[in-house]
């Protein structure tokens, strides 16, 4: 669950096309799993999970639009 959300948070970030937004994000993910940490004694699995999933997300949404300029410039 935890991979899922974050890889959708980390699509939505890069559809924004702005890196403040990127930073934003990436920078409340740690704070959010920091402070999980400190209180409530949350596996650090999790952030490396929500990493993954943010930076999968990322990734995909640039794969995406490679794939869209290259049928795009074929045609």
């Amino acid at each position: 669950m935890i991979l899922v959300t974050s890889m959708l948070t980390g699509l939505f970030a890069a559809m924004l096309r702005s890196a403040f937004a990127v930073i934003v994000i990436s920078f409340l993910i740690g704070v959010l799993f920091l402070v999980a940490f400190a209180l409530y004694g949350a596996p650090l699995t999790s952030l490396l999970f929500a990493v993954l999933g943010f930076n999968g997300g990322l990734l995909l949404c640039g794969a995406v639009y490679m794939v869209g300029s290259g049928t795009r410039s074929a045609s």
